[in-house]
């Protein structure tokens, strides 16, 4: 349920929800609850500002892997995939998680605009299990302070920088802090039909007040209309600092005992994208790009050969990631039926889990009485290949099959009233994305909401 009220000069909105669901397996409850605001404050016409906050509950039981023969009423099947181990029986997590933020913009003139942001994000879980308690604090601090300017028509620079400070208290992940700040600047200039984009970013890491890491990430782009479509290319660096989640984490996993690593380096990689987007037989529309990522230190987990196995997060050496992404767009009946299709081919050298070679989705949505009608209908179906891999074989259950998903959608609208209704799954295939873990199963959902 929400609300909101305003005028030119400020206005406010609240919003507070509840959910409860009974889930598709055993022991697979949980409810949610959460309140959220937002206002926004304008002191003078050229002056704005937004703040924004939010507060959510969950708590939820945990199903954890499926039942393998033996370690429940398995009723002869080799793994039961709609129940769970009977050791783990009663295992639940409460998780509860809010922000605050606010931003501060001023046009100074038609030329020149600045803006400064805050925000304070703070999560709190404790997890209840048979063989451990386990919970976690955390916060994370942000500033930042960004300038806009439009020297001409043709050019626009943007330069900023920003600061964040981390810290948690946790039985997993132990008592650390990591402070990260960046500055970065980007340059967008018009050169005839062209548009060219340049610019770089660079951060500095510090994790505990020690193990100082910099980063540079520079980016070139560039975007020239050609007839009908529009021509693209990008080549840019680009990073990602280990969580402190991944650095430090302690716990047990799948039977497995998962080890910290402090020494994670960040992830880093060079990507490189071709795309056009051009009518193809008038009414359709077509998007296609090729795209080459070569990954250095991507963070996987891996086995470690011990004593007793154990899984530790690690730097995988290099890594390249190429493919291509295509989606025709069109509009077979004008104003009343509209549909898409898109295909992504990806292959990993070398072949990282759960990645699938092939994915295709289809999507339609009619509206009998055309634009403006209060009935629609629509559809989307995903395929997607069987991975070639996974992390832990050998030592899970293997079992993976390709993805045959269909989802429909119905929806009616009056002037107050809306109701819609989704079948998700409708063909209630079995599969599944995570080792020993089933996903969402048939669910048919009914939605009414009333506007005045």
């Amino acid at each position: 349920m929400s609300g909101s009220y305003g005028t030119e000069t400020a206005a406010g909105r609240l919003a507070v929800g509840a959910r409860h669901s009974d889930g598709y397996r055993e022991q697979d409850e949980r409810d949610h609850w959460q309140v959220a605001a937002k206002g926004r404050w304008q002191a003078t016409p050229r002056t704005r500002l937004d703040v924004a906050g939010s507060w959510a509950v969950d708590q939820y039981q945990v199903p954890l892997a499926w039942c393998s023969r033996g370690e429940c009423d398995d009723r002869g099947q080799t793994f039961q995939p709609f129940k769970v181990d009977t050791t783990e029986r009663g295992a639940r997590t409460d998780s509860r998680k809010g922000y605050v933020s606010a931003q501060l913009r001023t046009l100074t003139s038609d030329r020149f605009a600045w803006q400064a942001r805050g925000s304070w994000l703070r999560t709190h879980f404790a997890d209840y299990r048979r063989s451990a308690n386990e919970a976690s604090v955390s916060n994370r601090y942000g500033v930042e302070v960004r300038v806009e300017a439009h020297p001409d028509a043709a050019r626009t620079v943007l330069v900023g920088g920003e600061g964040t400070l981390s810290d948690v208290v946790s039985d997993i992940f132990g008592t650390h802090s990591q402070s990260e700040f960046a500055a970065y600047g980007e340059s967008e200039q018009a050169i005839g039909r062209a548009r060219l984009t340049a610019g770089a970013r660079l951060d500095y890491l510090a994790v505990d007040a020690g193990s100082l890491t910099a980063v540079v990430s520079p980016r070139v782009g560039a975007t020239l209309p050609t007839g009908g479509g529009t021509l693209r290319t990008s080549v840019g660096r680009g990073f990602r600092a280990p969580t402190m989640a991944e650095r430090f984490v302690h716990t047990f996993a799948a039977g497995f005992e998962v080890i910290p690593n402090p020494t994670l380096r960040p992830e880093t990689g060079w990507s490189v994208e071709l795309g056009h987007t051009t009518p193809v037989l008038g009414a359709v529309r077509l998007d296609a790009a090729l795209f080459w990522t070569e990954a250095r230190d991507l963070i996987e987990p891996t086995l470690v050969v011990d004593t007793v196995p154990k899984i530790q997060l690690q730097n995988v050496t290099r890594a390249r990631i190429a493919g291509l992404d295509a989606t025709l767009l069109a509009a077979p009946i004008p104003d009343h039926l509209t549909a898409a299709l898109a295909y992504t081919y990806l292959d990993t050298r070398p072949t990282l889990a759960f990645r699938p070679t092939h994915l295709l989705t289809v999507t339609a949505d009619y509206t009998p009485g055309g634009t403006g009608s209060p009935w629609g209908a629509g559809a989307d179906f995903r395929v997607a290949s069987r991975p070639e891999k996974i992390e832990l074989e050998g030592f899970v259950d293997p079992r993976r099959v390709p993805v045959r998903v269909l989802d429909v959608r119905a929806s009616w609208t009056s002037r107050q009233l809306e109701v819609r209704v989704l079948v998700a799954n409708a063909l209630n295939y079995i599969y599944n994305l995570v080792p020993e873990t089933l996903a969402p199963v048939r669910t048919i959902s009914v939605t009414a909401a009333w506007s005045y």
